[in-house]
């Protein structure tokens, strides 16, 4: 069989509403090593058997409902490849409003700690674009702490990304100290853990998607000792979820020495990602 009448099949295989003949390429890709841009002209070249079985291989966990993100072992997040696995959530472009929101309200933020850095996409993000930061990244998953760490290693900053085991900010030292806090905490109530799609909730790690019972407990916590470990008026920037935003409102309210300043949307007009300042 030719290279076009493999991808052929590939596409036939893969499930009805993915985007066949894209995750077909990147699937083949990973198989044989071969860069996308190169199929067209080698489109007629015949496939070599190994290749053939495994991108097929591929082809069929990627059929069974297993993450085209966890198969091709690496994500881009603003522009960046990241290493991806089942160790923690694949990355997701609302969570880039973070970043972007990081640029515009606390563009001279130089300590900066990222609580629930999962793959650490957020500390190594924010590493990559203020070279005299220092990010303090936890995360209560030894797992998830060592593929941040080959993230940090990866992208050249491990010197200055610092992973630290801390069920949220506990393992915090009372002088440890940052000018800014971000987090995508889990948020997803348990209540919808039966109608997640099956890709996600089979595959992605549970502790890291259900917040509890409305799937705010982790921002309650984060909102109740982070204001320990930042200077007065510095921000904390976080991701929350679908028809979550009167309640995260209700969160800060009652928190008194925090200010929340804004609420923003993301891509599809949903309200994602809350810009809170610490009052003096």
């Amino acid at each position: 069989m030719t290279i076009r009448e493999v991808l052929r099949e590939g596409r036939k295989r893969l499930p009805p509403g993915s985007f066949a003949p894209f995750e077909a390429e990147e699937l083949f890709s990973r198989a044989s090593g071969m860069p996308r841009a190169s199929f067209p002209a080698r489109s007629l070249d015949p496939c070599p058997e190994e290749i053939q079985t495994a991108f097929l291989e591929l082809v069929e966990r990627r059929r069974s409902g297993y993450p085209l993100q966890y198969l091709l072992g690496e994500w881009e997040f603003l522009g960046r490849t990241f290493r991806v696995d089942s160790r923690a959530l694949i990355p997701r472009g609302e969570t880039e409003r973070i970043v972007e929101a990081a640029r515009e309200v606390a563009p001279s933020a130089l300590r900066i700690v990222d609580a629930g850095t999962g793959s650490g996409i957020l500390a190594v993000s924010l590493a990559l674009e203020r070279p005299e930061a220092h990010c303090t990244a936890l995360d209560i998953s030894l797992e998830a702490l060592a593929l941040a760490r080959q993230n940090s290693r990866l992208h050249g900053v491990a010197d200055r990304v610092h992973l630290l085991a801390s069920d949220w900010v506990c393992a915090l030292r009372p002088e440890a100290v940052f000018d800014l806090a971000v987090a995508n905490p889990p948020y997803v109530p348990l209540a919808d853990a039966p109608h997640l799609d099956k890709t996600v909730s089979e595959n992605e790690p549970p502790a890291a998607l259900y917040g509890g019972e409305d799937g705010l407990d982790p921002l309650r916590r984060l909102a109740g000792t982070l204001a320990l470990h930042l200077r007065p008026r510095s921000f904390f920037l976080f991701e929350f979820g679908y028809g979550q935003a009167r309640l995260v409102s209700e969160i800060f309210e009652r928190t008194p020495c925090w200010e929340l300043l804004d609420i923003r949307l993301d891509a599809a007009g949903i309200p994602r990602t809350g810009v809170a300042r610490l009052v003096e």
